[in-house]
């Protein structure tokens, strides 16, 4: 199961075009994978069951940021970030201390 849909992303991304629903959904498979490789020394069992509110957040941004830098580089560093500080904010609510 994604940690977020085509549909969410393209909220992020402010497109509505179908004609990108296919690399936005390899966007955020890869997006989950970055997720799952940075939080693997935190969490025992991944991709997440229950996936957290802040996991689809942190998803949508960082695929969001996939399908952006293919277009504009610079531009998808926002994206980036974004994506970043959640996800370092999660860890450090829920897991500081607590690497395996």
């Amino acid at each position: 199961m994604a940690y977020s849909t085509v549909t969410q992303v393209k909220e992020v991304l402010g497109i509505s075009e179908a004609a990108y629903d296919t690399e936005i959904t390899n966007c955020i498979t890869d997006a989950d994978a970055w997720i799952d490789n940075k939080l693997k020394r935190y969490v025992a069992t991944l991709p997440f069951p229950s996936v957290p509110a802040t996991i689809t957040i942190t998803s949508k941004y960082r695929a969001a940021a996939f399908f952006r830098e293919r277009r504009d580089p610079v531009g998808a560093k926002a994206f980036v970030d974004t994506a970043v500080a959640i996800l370092q904010e999660y860890i450090d609510n829920y897991y500081a201390g607590k690497a395996q």
